[in-house]
């Protein structure tokens, strides 16, 4: 997939942008919010066998697996960060993420980009919306959220039965299409009645 936009080119990496990918994943903000993007424990070498598996994903046609693309700056040809994607295994819904090299924040990179993936995706391939997911700790990706066009739609705690515990909270955004026909999207969009329509209408009755 290769979309442009006023001052941006999202593609698919390439073996040149090695070093670009290598900077991403140590930027110290990517470090401190997803430890383990491209795993805990790689090295620059590792970028390549990364960027190759990419690359087989988008000629097989593949739209459900882990990859990755370039955020690439229009003007200078420079990766300024990289948006990831993937279909989730266990909700089957497609999620969207941004890191971004440091040098490059702040600047409306990351949700110009993530505004055209996700309007783009959509209407290619007849998906109604994408999600996101960031720690509640972390402001600077919940506005890229919004301004991108992802609305808030929850607040999550994961347990973890494995530890017995309660894990970080998370914020679930999700972002509809333009053109989606959909018309319950979010929380309040539709009356609530209690368990079941039946439920009101024979409340109704006893009223009578």
């Amino acid at each position: 997939m290769r979309i442009e936009t006023e001052r941006l080119i999202v593609r698919p990496f390439r073996e040149e942008d090695a070093d670009a990918l290598y900077r991403i994943k140590t930027d110290p903000q990517v470090v401190e919010f997803c430890p383990d993007f491209l795993e805990v424990d790689v090295s620059r070498e590792d970028m390549y066998d990364w960027i190759k598996r990419f690359r087989r994903y988008e000629e097989d046609g593949d739209i459900d697996s882990w990859r990755c693309y370039a955020i690439e700056k229009r003007e200078t040809g420079e990766v300024a960060g990289c948006l990831s994607f993937c279909r989730q295994k266990l909700l089957h819904e497609y999620d969207l993420g941004w890191m971004m090299i440091g040098a490059y924040t702040g600047r409306g990179y990351a949700s110009e980009a993530a505004e055209a993936f996700a309007e783009t995706f959509c209407r290619e391939h007849g998906v109604d919306y994408l999600t996101v997911v960031m720690d509640v700790d972390n402001p600077a990706s919940r506005r890229v959220a919004e301004k991108s066009g992802f609305r808030l739609f929850e607040k999550r705690t994961v347990y973890d039965y494995h530890y017995n515990r309660y894990c970080d909270d998370y914020y679930y955004f999700r972002r509809y299409w333009s053109g989606c026909t959909l018309k319950d999207r979010f929380y309040g969009d539709s009356p609530y009645y209690g368990r079941s329509t039946s439920d009101r209408e024979q409340g109704n009755n006893d009223n009578a």
